[in-house]
């Protein structure tokens, strides 16, 4: 009889063990008003490296952790979403980066193991990302981005199902005018316009 009722004990103790470590995780965000970042910069007589960042993010998530039963994630965003840099930059001694980013939907899901993953993105109105430079007298790297994107999501980890859907009915627009001379390491110059990306790792 003694018997009996430990492993009846043992039973409960690893049964509560169990449910404690497994958790679920379920998000939801809507966005309705525009999302606008703007970054006018002059820079000059710099020695080390120059870094220009103008980001505009309408809804983002980020979820990490071990074992989940289910994750769920749902985006919407009914605004304008907008990110503009204008720079110039001259007589620097480092590297330059500039780089102008316009999000309407980022998800970043990563976990040990979950029972089911879930994601939803809308995306209604348009991301646009501009960079606007001229620059002049680099040592270093010169690297210019503009990039805008309607709905991004990156899932790792181990699961037993996935399910996502990414609807996007905006236009995306991106724009990179770049004016470079004089530079004694590379160049690079990107427009990027996504409408939908997904990244699925680890299964």
């Amino acid at each position: 009889m003694k018997s009996l009722y430990f492993a009846a004990v043992a039973a409960l103790v690893m049964g509560g063990v169990s449910q404690a470590a497994e958790s679920n995780v379920s998000t939801n965000q809507t966005n309705s008003a525009n999302i606008k970042a703007r970054l006018n910069a002059t820079v000059e007589d710099v020695q080390k490296d120059v870094s220009l960042t103008s980001a505009a993010i309408a809804n983002t998530v980020t979820v990490e952790g071990g074992a989940a039963g289910y994750v769920s994630n749902t985006q919407r965003f009914f605004g304008d979403v907008n990110a503009e840099l204008n720079g110039t930059i001259r007589d620097v001694g480092g590297a330059v980066d500039l780089t102008a980013a316009a999000i309407a939907n980022s998800a970043t899901i990563n976990v040990d193991y979950a029972g089911s993953v879930s994601n939803t993105q809308y995306a209604n109105y348009d991301p646009t990302a501009t960079v606007n430079a001229t620059v002049s007298d680099v040592t270093g790297d010169v690297s210019g981005t503009a990039a805008a994107i309607s709905n991004t999501a990156s899932i790792t980890g181990d699961f037993g199902y996935l399910g996502s859907t990414q609807v996007n009915n905006a236009a995306v627009n991106a724009v990179a005018g770049v004016g470079v001379r004089d530079v004694t390491g590379s160049v690079s110059a990107t427009a990027a316009a996504i409408g939908n990306t997904l990244t699925i790792k680890g299964f």
